[in-house]
């Protein structure tokens, strides 16, 4: 059997497979447009690895707050509407994902990925020694403080249901969410209606990772070289085709994030991905008693806070935009303001590394794992705001996928629904 893998895009998902297939001895080639691993999606994302926190964007409570927050110039969302037909078709499809029963399906068959990335990741840091302190891995809890004792309800339910599925969560009142992150008493127990406590969520510097990954694979790399398309012969990519090169190797992966719809486009393969930009600020820490040890989600603003060595990594927003990577400097100063305003004095405001990312995200936020109908081409791509956290569990799933091998988890429930067209069968090199 031919083992030689061209991967297209070194981001954590990508690194993730090349070490995955390289641990299964797969011959594997990174490819990347930019100059080094984990320099796009994966630089400065929010740093959490959030097992047991992978409900889908598309909910009845999203959809009914939609409003609200688009109408809002600081909400957590922004939409620019295009008229598009495979934007649009996401934006129809998200809705249809809305209902009950889909959020549940999703939720389960995401869990089960996430649980299964979380073993993934942790046998494969017990093979790399000495990398975590370069990664920054720690597992301080999770701690998601809610502002709006309206929510109670539902929440509770929403643990109830996820304990049966493994999760191991519980509600807290204010004075315990002080108690397990003193740092917040900076605000006060008036201002926390509830929290959520998960004790064994953990926290990762992403980039790092990817680069530990990328290094550990044994890949060849070829970076800051842009793919352009495939070279087809009957029916079967042949080549990737980069600026000024091309790849031949025996199979190829696309794990190209946002951009992995318009590389696969013109083989009439079809993906539905829509890019979602979210934003981050990183923060050198002054007083380290007025930062967060655990990881801490503010629900009600949406932002997420992780603590990377003596860095305060905060990120949010999320933004309908296209493939717009301006950063808008509102937003910035919003999670500045966030950070002043929940952990007063504990980070050097002066001194921010501003970014902004474009999440992958399909309809319904199942990532796309597997074959894409084409001879030798696979996907993994499309996880959206979870691409850390599922990284290594997807990896793992793909590299037993292409060996036809049982896997340990259900692959169904991400097979890439994709719409082959006529265009497959013709040759696509730009």
């Amino acid at each position: 059997m031919s083992r030689h893998a061209c991967i297209v895009g070194a981001g954590i998902v990508g690194c993730a497979t090349a070490y995955a297939l390289a641990r299964d001895g797969w011959q594997v080639t990174l490819v990347d447009a930019l100059d080094a691993p984990g320099q796009g999606a994966s630089l400065a994302n929010g740093a959490q690895l959030s097992y047991s926190y992978v409900e889908p964007l598309a909910t009845p409570a999203a959809l009914r707050a939609l409003p609200g927050w688009l109408l809002s110039p600081s909400g957590p969302l922004r939409w620019r509407p295009r008229m598009e037909g495979a934007h649009l078709r996401w934006l129809a499809a998200f809705v249809r994902a809305c209902r009950s029963a889909e959020v549940r399906r999703t939720t389960e068959a995401l869990l089960a990925l996430s649980f299964a990335s979380r073993d993934t990741l942790h046998g494969w840091l017990r093979e790399l020694p000495g990398a975590e302190p370069v990664l920054h891995h720690a597992r301080p809890g999770k701690l998601v403080i809610h502002r709006d004792a309206r929510a109670r309800a539902a929440v509770m339910r929403q643990l109830a249901w996820q304990r049966e599925l493994g999760c191991r969560q519980r509600l807290v009142t204010a004075d315990e969410c002080i108690a397990l992150e003193p740092a917040l008493a900076a605000i006060g127990r008036e201002a926390i209606a509830f929290g959520v406590w998960t004790e064994d969520e953990e926290v990762i510097d992403a980039a790092a990772l990817a680069r530990t990954l990328a290094q550990a694979s044994g890949a060849t790399l070829r970076l800051g070289r842009r793919a352009v398309g495939f070279e087809m012969q009957g029916g079967t990519p042949h080549a990737l085709m980069l600026q000024g090169d091309r790849i031949a190797v025996d199979h190829f992966i696309v794990t190209a994030g946002a951009a992995s719809a318009a590389l696969l486009r013109p083989l009439g393969v079809e993906l539905p991905i829509e890019p979602i930009k979210g934003y981050s600020v990183t923060l050198p820490i002054v007083d380290s008693a007025a930062a967060p040890r655990a990881s801490v989600t503010d629900q009600s603003r949406k932002m997420v806070f992780a603590r990377l060595g003596e860095q305060l990594r905060v990120a949010g927003f999320a933004e309908l935009t296209g493939f717009d990577l301006r950063i808008d400097g509102a937003r910035i100063a919003a999670l500045c303001a966030a950070v002043q305003e929940n952990f007063p004095g504990a980070c050097d405001l002066r001194h921010s590394q501003p970014w902004a990312g474009l999440r992958p995200a399909t309809p319904t936020s199942r990532p796309l794992i597997g074959s894409t109908g084409l001879p030798k081409l696979w996907v993994n791509t499309g996880h959206g705001a979870l691409g850390l956290t599922l990284a290594a569990g997807s990896a793992a799933l793909l590299s037993r996928l292409m060996a036809a091998q049982p896997a340990t988890i259900d692959a169904r429930p991400y097979a890439p629904a994709v719409t082959l067209r006529n265009a497959a069968m013709k040759s696509a090199t730009g």
